[in-house]
């Protein structure tokens, strides 16, 4: 087996053979479960010896991430004074992580390997219904977010449609992600609910059964969804491989600024 079908457990995700009846069965079991429920996760995706290979390369790849410490509501909206005090475009939550951008990550990590696979991103149109293209931002299209004791992330809206992740290494505690399902519409934002979880209700947050080596499907546009603290002192490790619905997409200067500390529009 040769390139990042070695990576994958291709008994259980045979993504090098498309034509047969067990990749349609999976296909339609992923569309199934992300059409219920907003997520789908793919159990042990990725060998274990290849997620501790990626652990240790991004061990030796975190000291070219950038810092990112930020307070902002879930829409990353600008602060409109004019909306009342208790209004959620008003709520401001905090984050704090460091992120490792493409164009920092060697060619030969395993992690960049995969996400250039094109049997992966075949699979993933087929699950979705429609063709993806990796993203053309030279330091977004694939990161590395990186959370260390007190880090998180706070709750958000992606702004992609769909966010696809691996996680490649947990932290000794905390370090969950946390989500509450189809909050938002297109057309609606369910603000009274938003407001509410906001302020610390936890009535529809659910907890996903994430582990090192799954690789999960996210409905992050319409799903709210954080990563609480984490503690300990094993840093938390997530990947984030960005396609998009059409070519040629790039974060504007302002995102690049924020979450990479410079602008690269490639």
């Amino acid at each position: 087996m040769q390139g990042p079908a070695k990576y994958i457990n291709s008994e259980i995700y045979p993504l090098n053979h498309p034509e047969s009846d067990d990749y349609l069965r999976l296909v339609n079991k992923c569309k199934s479960l992300f059409k219920e429920t907003g997520a789908c996760i793919l159990k042990g995706f990725v060998r274990q010896p290849t997620v501790k290979r990626m652990a240790t390369e991004a061990d030796q790849t975190i000291i070219r991430s950038h810092f990112c410490k930020d307070s902002h509501n879930v829409f990353f909206d600008k602060h409109d004074d004019s909306l009342p005090k208790d209004h959620p475009r008003r709520i401001r939550v905090d984050t704090s992580l460091n992120s490792i951008p493409y164009d920092r990550i060697d060619q030969k990590h395993a992690l960049h390997q995969l996400y250039n696979w094109n049997s992966l991103m075949s699979f993933l149109s087929s699950v979705l219904g429609h063709t993806l293209y990796r993203m053309a931002d030279p330091m977004a299209a694939l990161t590395v977010n990186c959370m260390s004791e007190n880090q998180n992330h706070g709750w958000h809206y992606d702004e992609s449609q769909v966010t696809i992740t691996l996680l490649i290494q947990k932290s000794l505690d905390g370090g969950l992600f946390q989500c509450v399902h189809d909050l938002r519409k297109n057309d609606f934002d369910d603000l009274s609910k938003l407001g509410a979880i906001l302020n610390g209700d936890s009535e529809g947050v659910v907890t996903l059964d994430v582990e090192p080596g799954d690789l999960l499907i996210f409905a992050g546009f319409y799903s709210l969804h954080c990563v609480t603290p984490v503690e300990g002192r094993k840093t938390r490790y997530v990947g984030t491989l960005c396609y998009k619905d059409e070519p040629n997409v790039v974060n504007s200067p302002e995102v690049q600024k924020l979450f990479y500390g410079r602008v690269n529009q490639g």
